[in-house]
């Protein structure tokens, strides 16, 4: 019999070799299969308790001695299909649990932190690369001029080339109206004003699934932009909500 017959079911050459010889021989003690096998008397046995726990082999013991015999192929063939149907079964319990937790990769918000003036130029730089159909922005007092008014007017330039509009929801502060009238062309742009009077380093960018969380503290400027289809909806759903609540300048 080809030995690379039973390789492909799991056996390795010597187990497949011991098999074999109790195949033809019977029942036979350890010390007859090493000389039938050409297999150490001292690692014959490691090969039969590797057969014995696959199923290959059994044993009985007479006269208190212990014989080893081959287990019929048929019912090696019985115990394969048994295992497979028990696979295919617990194969179909556990899927919808795995595609579930696929689901909760899927979900899980990608977060990404920006630092400094050059984080900051990275990230405001990759919402044009994105393309956005329309950019959402609130809680701003137009402090990110100041602190990058050559690279924002670079910016807005860019944006109004890509044709990419605007609502921006400015607190109302001195500021921000300053920023209207002195900062970069708002073209493309619609603004209101949310009844709030404090000057604020901080605001909100959203854009496709993403939500951009803007600290602009001239010292260490801080951008984490969050990205999750779930969180960048309500994100919306929030502006929507602020957006009716404010007014034109």
């Amino acid at each position: 019999m080809d030995i690379v017959q039973l390789e492909k079911i799991g056996l390795k050459e010597k187990e497949a070799r011991v098999y074999i010889a109790l195949l033809k021989e019977g029942p036979s003690l350890a010390n007859s299969l090493a000389k039938k096998t050409n297999i150490l008397r001292s690692s014959i046995y490691d090969y039969l308790d590797v057969l014995l726990d696959k199923g290959f082999v059994s044993y009985t013991i007479i006269s208190g001695k212990k014989y080893f015999q081959a287990v019929d192929p048929q019912k090696i063939l019985d115990n394969f299909e048994e295992e497979k149907r028990r696979e295919e079964e617990t194969l179909k319990q556990i899927v919808p649990e795995l595609s579930k937790l696929q689901g909760l990769t899927e979900k899980r918000a990608k977060i990404e932190v920006f630092e400094g003036k050059e984080g900051m130029k990275t990230v405001m730089s990759y919402i044009l690369k994105e393309k956005p159909k329309e950019i959402l922005i609130y809680g701003s007092s137009g402090v990110s001029y100041k602190l990058l008014p050559f690279f924002m007017e670079h910016w807005h330039r860019e944006r109004i080339k890509l044709k990419i509009p605007i609502r921006i929801i400015y607190n109302y502060v001195q500021e921000s109206r300053e920023r209207i009238k002195k900062g970069p062309p708002l073209k493309l742009a619609k603004i209101k004003f949310f009844p709030i009077e404090d000057v604020s380093l901080t605001g909100t960018m959203i854009y496709n699934n993403k939500v951009l969380i803007t600290i602009w503290n001239p010292e260490i400027p801080l951008a984490i932009s969050i990205e999750s289809e779930e969180i960048s909806k309500n994100y919306k759903n929030n502006f929507k909500i602020l957006w009716g609540a404010s007014r034109y300048g």
